[in-house]
């Protein structure tokens, strides 16, 4: 346990917006990185409370990662809340209902359905807005609440804004972190640690991934650059109706087959779509992982970058000098995301052993892209034809 007290004990606090203060901790922040150690731990924390038969729903950019591992080894199934543009946003209003305006976009709810009985799993409570807005799109979801956890409460000389804030929900903190220092201080620890999860034995007999992708609704969406493009709505990726544990032990086995473990220092995927399964690989293949988040962290210098719904930036989260890493995706799609995250790595003199990706859209030719922009050969497991009306999967490497 001492591993995961650690990663919120005496670890510095920089000032963040309206007098906040962020704590640069390994399972929150990934830096200088997280290792797969520390992250099972903080898993099996969680699992020594949370039963499997248990939905666990996420903010993705926060604990996605988290909920990854813990599906992984305790076998829950997992829903996600993510942001996401305005027109994305409307047009998956079909599909996972309405959503909440949040940081100048919208917070999307995938995998939830009314009746379903649910548990919160969240890094760091503060002022409480993310969980407040994520039980909000719940509740209006017509699903029940059983327990929110959060891993770190923070308290500024003594006092929780977010438990003020959220005053009618019984929240329950791992850790309650003081954070009115420069450096962060540990002050209690609510932890039960009853359950050691080792990794569990991985059955790809059923070729979930493959299901996972055949026969899909497309979305028509435009590009920020104009283009008409098709957004794939899959379980693994959209959680629709939720993503299964047993799609994402099947997921990181067959990424983990691509990734050289003697080569590397890191695992890194860009945190949209992709942390939980991040989370996953890290403890399938014991490796530390480092990501690129839409949002400022540690370091305020981002890269620019345009994919199918969004353009902005992507921001370094324990990306260090010197690494040698392996970045994993869920979907290449015009291969802009990649693109931008691999800048990014280079320009933080990073050296990139390779990529894989779960699947790649046929007709859009990312892949190839990629390897024209950067010289990186992405392996892929799914090639996926977005051509019809729903998506058909054209080759499969691990298909009998």
């Amino acid at each position: 346990m001492h591993k995961f007290i650690r990663a919120y004990d005496d670890q510095p606090t920089i000032p963040a917006n309206d007098s906040r203060k962020r704590i640069i901790s390994t399972i929150s922040e990934l830096t200088p990185r997280l290792d797969p150690e520390t992250l099972r731990v903080c898993a099996s924390i969680l699992a020594s409370s949370i039963e499997p038969d248990r939905k666990i729903v996420t903010e993705e950019h926060g604990a996605g990662h988290i909920a990854g591992a813990l599906s992984f080894l305790n076998g829950n199934d997992i829903a996600i809340a993510r942001w996401t543009s305005d027109e994305l946003a409307d047009k998956l209003v079909p599909y996972f209902g309405e959503n909440a305006r949040y940081r100048g976009g919208r917070l999307v709810l995938q995998g939830v359905q009314g009746g379903d009985r649910v548990t919160i799993v969240d890094d760091v409570l503060d002022r409480g807005e993310t969980l407040g807005t994520l039980i909000s799109l719940i509740e209006a979801r017509g699903a029940t609440i059983d327990e929110i956890y959060v891993l770190a409460e923070k308290t500024y000389e003594g006092r929780s804004f977010g438990r003020t804030n959220l005053s009618s929900r019984n929240i329950k903190s791992l850790l309650t972190v003081e954070v009115g220092g420069r450096r962060s201080r540990v002050e209690t620890a609510n932890c039960r640690f009853t359950k050691y999860c080792d990794n569990p034995k991985i059955d790809v007999s059923g070729n979930l991934l493959h299901s996972s992708y055949e026969g899909k609704d497309l979305v028509a969406i435009t590009s920020p650059e104009g283009r008409e493009v098709q957004f794939m709505i899959v379980p693994l990726s959209e959680h629709s109706p939720c993503t299964q544990a047993n799609l994402i032990r099947e997921t990181a086995f067959k990424i983990g087959q691509y990734i050289p473990r003697a080569q590397i220092d890191k695992i890194v995927a860009e945190f949209d779509r992709c942390s939980h399964i991040l989370g996953a690989v890290s403890l399938y293949t014991n490796m530390p992982i480092a990501g690129a988040k839409w949002f400022p962290g540690p370091e305020s210098q981002g890269t620019a970058f345009s994919m199918e719904y969004y353009k902005g930036n992507l921001y370094p989260y324990g990306i260090q000098r010197g690494d040698t890493v392996y970045i994993i995706e869920d979907t290449v799609s015009s291969g802009g995301t990649l693109i931008g995250l691999i800048n990014l790595l280079r320009s933080n003199d990073v050296y990139i052993e390779g990529a894989v990706t779960a699947a790649a859209k046929e007709e859009y030719r990312g892949i190839a892209r990629i390897q024209e922009e950067t010289n990186i050969n992405v392996h892929r497991i799914l090639d996926v034809s977005i051509a019809g009306d729903k998506t058909r999967v054209t080759h499969d490497k691990h298909s009998t």
